[in-house]
């Protein structure tokens, strides 16, 4: 016998077989990486009779018998499984197992039965088909065994061992008195009597659940001979009172004298116990314990009906984890399974009984609100979450704040049914998202026309790049110590044909969600440094120009390959061109980021954090990164009115000095800004004050009038 891991290519062949078709692929995926191969070769026995068992096995290939004592009961080829009711029983094995051919065998641990198998409920149907199946296949066998006792006028040893050996439960009764005649050992032992005790009993002693009215109604087929068997579940009760539930199948023997019921039955106690424990995966969220979609729908239409009664109203709060991606991807997935519970658990302990609370997917959570003054209530509600969210989480001995972003809308002002008010709560979340998060939303009607008209444009932008619709805008920086222009920052347009020019905000998050980001960014790159060519062909002596660089563009290995490929095609030098790049991007990897980098300043191309001080504001990677600039996020150079408010501008250039670095800031719209900025001895400057993003015709004139030159200020 021999053992290999990782069966390859296996999932459209398990896809064949009944056990597997309700998987998903990544299910199956997961059940075969955890599980192992045996080969067997012809004659190998995989297990004896009596043995212990922690595992099942599914054929893939060969043939193998199933034996009781030295008598084959039956013949398994690819595609069947067996051993599955030894898990489900905690029993020993019930026959010895022995390969005809070579055969090949998927071993399935108990662990993964119950995680993968178990848990589906169309798998555990499956199971119980098998079950059924394996009865009908007793029945006939035992039927023939009947047969025999008949010309022999007596018990032989072939029925003997075929009652007492099998895992199932037999009875043999009268078929007019249901006074029973016999019973097998497995049933007698279920059932807690004596053997002698059990001569005295009918069948509806241990079905009292079932009336001699009822079961005369199911086995008439039966005794018309309309059919040869047939099988229901019911409670068995025992001789202590406790129940169980049992899938049994009866047939008639008529030839009897006088006639005789036959009824396999199987213990199917465990099985329900796992259908039962599936009724509640199905109804609640796996990692958190919470309710999940299912069952929070269930609720809100209960509390829709209710609320229709008594002329009240419902708020549904849809909330979703600020930056909760990069969390994931920085710090990994078992962390952020570690944060959803945090936030479950936090979530229970702020929520009033009488709210509804479930995790929807992902890192949404939704919470039900209802009663009076329901507007108030939500509102409320939603500023305690806010400010509850500012503590941070303790995640493997690292301290993370996560911030909400919360959509609302109301019963019956927004929907009247609970998939509208859901879809209504997330429209809104979206919209608090691109408010710039941490923040709540209601629900407007005109939102579901932002909606559609999202999604009208996350289909167009698909063929933009095709049909040349983008267009590349340049904005000038200038030089404060030379007012002088000493680059540009290239910024992408989308020149819709029916809308005219889109707003970067309304499709720079759809390039980014449909991935059109990268090959974008690649036009971006190619453009741009054509347009260097074009002005370095017109005189300009250096004509800098800087680029953005997005999170997916950065994640991509060959991006600086890229890099490389297009200035070499563009033929100019590396160091007319500059990349921009915000610290959340640089943080989301650092070890590949720090890399990249190094490899693109060995090629003289220039490197510019953008928005500095708005994201991770850890100074440590300044250390680590090869950088030339820092870009004075907007943020501290709008409310620039005299020098006691430009105190955090005048901190970055301060610690932009001390590293030898450049500085240019960023919203720059008036002339007491541009002052202030001078006087702390800020580089540069851009914003409107100076000029708008432009055409590349007109980014052109602005060099002409520019003393003919671009400088560059930190080489």
């Amino acid at each position: 016998m021999s053992t290999s891991s990782s069966p390859d290519n296996k999932i459209e062949s398990f896809k064949s077989i009944d056990l597997f078709k309700q998987l998903t692929d990544e299910t199956l995926e997961l059940l075969i990486s955890n599980s192992h191969e045996v080969t067997l070769n012809p004659g190998d026995t995989l297990f004896h009779d009596g043995d212990p068992g922690d595992s099942m096995y599914v054929i893939l290939s060969g043939e193998i018998a199933i034996l009781k004592g030295n008598s084959m009961i039956a013949r398994k080829g690819r595609g069947n499984y067996f051993g599955e009711m030894t898990l489900i029983e905690d029993q020993p094995r019930s026959a010895t197992v022995t390969a005809l051919t070579k055969s090949s065998l998927l071993k399935i641990m108990k662990e993964q039965f119950l995680l993968h198998l178990a848990s589906n409920p169309q798998a555990l149907m499956a199971v119980l088909k098998t079950v059924s199946e394996r009865s009908r296949e007793n029945l006939t066998a035992l039927n023939e065994g009947i047969k025999i006792f008949k010309a022999q006028k007596k018990l032989n040893a072939n029925l003997q061992h075929l009652l007492d050996d099998t895992t199932n439960e037999i009875y043999i009764f009268d078929a007019e008195s249901y006074r029973f005649i016999r019973l097998n050992t497995r049933a007698i032992r279920n059932l807690g009597y004596r053997e002698i005790e059990t001569t005295q009993l009918t069948l509806f002693d241990v079905m009292p659940n079932m009336t001699r009215e009822n079961f005369e109604e199911l086995v008439k087929p039966l005794r018309s001979g309309m059919v040869e068997e047939t099988g229901f579940i019911e409670q068995h009760h025992r001789k202590d009172g406790s129940t169980y539930p049992i899938e049994i199948r009866f047939k008639l023997q008529t030839t009897e004298t006088p006639p005789v019921f036959v009824g396999i039955g199987q213990d199917i106690s465990k099985l329900t116990e796992l259908v039962n424990e599936n009724i509640n995966l199905t109804r609640y969220d796996y990692l958190t314990g919470l309710p999940n979609r299912t069952l929070i729908l269930e609720q809100l239409n209960t509390e829709l009906v209710q609320a229709n009664r008594e002329n009240l109203s419902i708020a549904v709060l849809l909330m979703d984890l600020d930056e909760f991606k990069i969390i994931n991807d920085s710090m990994g997935h078992t962390a952020g399974d570690l944060l959803l519970k945090a936030v479950a658990e936090r979530l229970q302990d702020w929520s009033p009984t009488n709210r509804h609370i479930a995790r929807l997917s992902g890192d949404e959570f939704i919470i039900l609100l209802s009663g009076d003054s329901i507007e108030t209530q939500a509102r409320k509600a939603a500023a305690d979450l806010l400010k509850l969210f500012q503590n941070p989480f303790s995640i493997n001995g690292q301290d993370i704040v996560v911030s909400l972003s919360i959509g609302i809308s109301f019963y019956p002002k927004d929907g009247n049914d609970g998939e509208t008010l859901i879809r209504q709560a997330d429209t809104a979340m979206y919209i608090a998202k691109e408010k710039g998060k941490n923040t709540t939303c209601h629900y407007l009607s005109d939102m579901e026309a932002q909606a559609k008209k999202k999604l009208i444009l996350e289909g167009d932008i698909r063929k933009a790049l095709e049909r040349n619709e983008f267009v590349l805008y340049y904005q000038p920086k200038l030089a404060l110590d030379s007012e002088t222009i000493v680059g540009f920052e290239s910024l992408v347009r989308w020149n819709h044909p029916s809308q005219g020019l889109v707003p970067p905000l309304d499709f720079i998050p759809l390039a980014e969600k449909t991935r059109l980001i990268i090959p974008l960014g690649e036009w971006v790159l190619r453009t741009a440094c054509k347009q260097i060519k074009t002005w370095l062909d017109m005189g300009f002596s250096n004509p800098h120009t800087a680029v953005n660089l997005s999170a997916h563009q950065f994640s991509q290995s060959n991006l600086v390959a890229t890099i490389k490929e297009i200035i070499e095609e563009t033929e100019i030098q590396a160091k007319y061109l500059e990349v921009e790049i915000t610290e959340s991007v640089l943080m989301e990897n650092a070890d590949m980021a720090a890399a990249q980098l190094r490899q693109l300043s060995e090629m003289g191309i220039k490197i510019s954090i953008d928005d500095f001080g708005t994201g991770y504001s850890s100074l440590s990677y300044l250390n680590t990164f090869p950088l030339n600039n820092l870009k004075i996020d907007r943020a501290f150079v709008k409310d620039i009115t005299s020098m006691e408010h430009a105190t955090l501008a005048k901190a970055i250039v301060t610690l932009a000095k001390s590293l030898n670095l450049g500085t240019i800031a960023e919203g720059v719209e008036t002339e007491t800004q541009k002052h202030v900025l001078r006087s702390i001895e800020c580089d540069a400057i851009q914003g409107y004050l100076l000029s708008k993003p432009v055409p590349a015709e007109e980014a052109t004139k602005l060099l002409t009038s520019s003393k003919n030159t671009i400088l560059p200020w930190k080489e």
